[in-house]
């Protein structure tokens, strides 16, 4: 395999999107518009507040979530999908209908 700018960002980008909760919660965040972390966690059942913590912060470093503090500071924390989130949703689309033709 080469080592070219292209793989190595197809690599980085597989590693961030290969996890089912990943792609639960950018696909919640995305119909909700804006969800905090309770909202979210209701919304997934099933995920442990750590994974979702865990999770929540990884696509934070990506860029494809906004952490957004309201006045109140850290008790009234949602989540938004960045621009960036916004871009991978068709490739998300693709990965389920890709998903759904399996045999």
């Amino acid at each position: 395999m080469s080592d070219s700018p292209l793989s190595r960002c197809s690599t980085q980008a597989l590693k961030v999107l290969a996890d089912y909760w990943v792609l639960r919660i950018i696909d919640e965040i995305h119909g909700a518009g804006d969800l905090r972390f309770s909202a979210l966690q209701r919304a997934l059942g099933g995920a442990s507040p750590a994974t979702l913590s865990n999770r929540l912060r990884c696509l934070e470093d990506e860029g494809l979530i906004r952490r957004n503090e309201g006045t109140e500071g850290k008790t009234s924390v949602s989540y938004s999908l960045s621009d960036r989130g916004q871009k991978v949703l068709p490739v998300i689309h693709a990965i389920n209908d890709f998903a759904e033709t399996a045999p």
